[in-house]
């Protein structure tokens, strides 16, 4: 730091140090004259216990404040839907990046069976993607009906 910023520093932690070692004397004034005599700190009525003829008066909004709590309420449910999508969504990922890991560890050592699965799953997909390219058609609706009724006449 520089020389002129330890003196700023310097002032700054002086001042309240020194507002603190001060004494000050607190005058009261009376209605009878402008005579001034020093009181002491407690005795100041705020220190004192209330009347008890006080009562309590519950304070009246404004009209700032009726507006700011116009808004907060009609906001809060935009935020509550934006905190809900949000956790939603997050949920969503943390599932998907779950899955991914699950698949990466399930993959890198799989059962012995597992690879001729697969090559079968994709050799009937395969096949009926050439067969419906040809126009073989799908044989879905097939099974509500005969069996032989679906074959196609060649």
């Amino acid at each position: 730091m520089h020389l002129w910023m330890h003196d700023k520093m310097a002032k700054l932690v002086a001042v309240p140090c020194a507002l603190a070692c001060t004494s000050i004397s607190v005058y009261a004034a009376t209605e009878e004259g402008s005579k001034t005599h020093p009181i002491k700190p407690n005795q100041l009525p705020i220190y004192c216990a209330p009347p008890l003829k006080s009562k309590y008066i519950e304070e009246q909004p404004g009209r700032l404040q009726m507006g700011f709590s116009t808004l907060r309420k009609a906001a809060s449910r935009y935020v509550k839907w934006t905190m809900d999508a949000y956790v939603f969504v997050k949920n969503g990922i943390m599932d998907s990046v779950q899955f991914g890991k699950d698949t990466y560890v399930y993959l890198k050592n799989p059962p012995p069976e597992f690879l001729p699965k697969v090559g079968v799953i994709t050799i009937s997909g395969l096949s009926g993607i050439v067969l419906a390219r040809k126009g073989m058609g799908v044989f879905f609706p097939c099974f509500r009906y005969h069996l032989v009724d679906c074959i196609p006449h060649l």
